[in-house]
């Protein structure tokens, strides 16, 4: 029973992190509903993220790949994440990198 709430929570847990990043597109595409159509899914997936991700470009036959610069690293120093810099070296397709929306926030300042 304890291992079934366990899975339980952590579904519950896996969902709302979907349905959060669904909603942080949704702000950040704000009247682009166009573009928000394209968006046929957002999966949260456990493991190592570099892994996953590599994982997933070959079982959904990706062509090309598009990842954040880094995550929420607060060394503004730090051009690149650790999990961006090895999907590069290690992608077998094209890698557009996007830079952060922090920095681009503190770009345009």
């Amino acid at each position: 029973a304890l291992s079934e709430w366990q899975s339980q929570g952590l579904n519950t847990v896996m969902a709302s992190i979907e349905q959060r990043v669904l909603d942080s597109f949704r702000e950040e595409l704000g009247d682009g509903e166009q573009d928000l159509k394209l968006i046929q899914s957002v999966r949260v997936i456990q493991g190592d993220p570099c892994e996953v991700i590599l994982d997933q470009l070959r079982k959904l036959s990706v062509d090309l790949l598009i990842v954040g610069s880094h995550s929420h690293a607060t060394a503004a120093a730090t051009p690149l994440g650790r999990t961006a810099a090895r999907v590069l070296q290690l992608a077998t397709v094209p890698v557009y990198m996007v830079p952060s929306l922090q920095r681009r926030r503190s770009d345009d300042s």
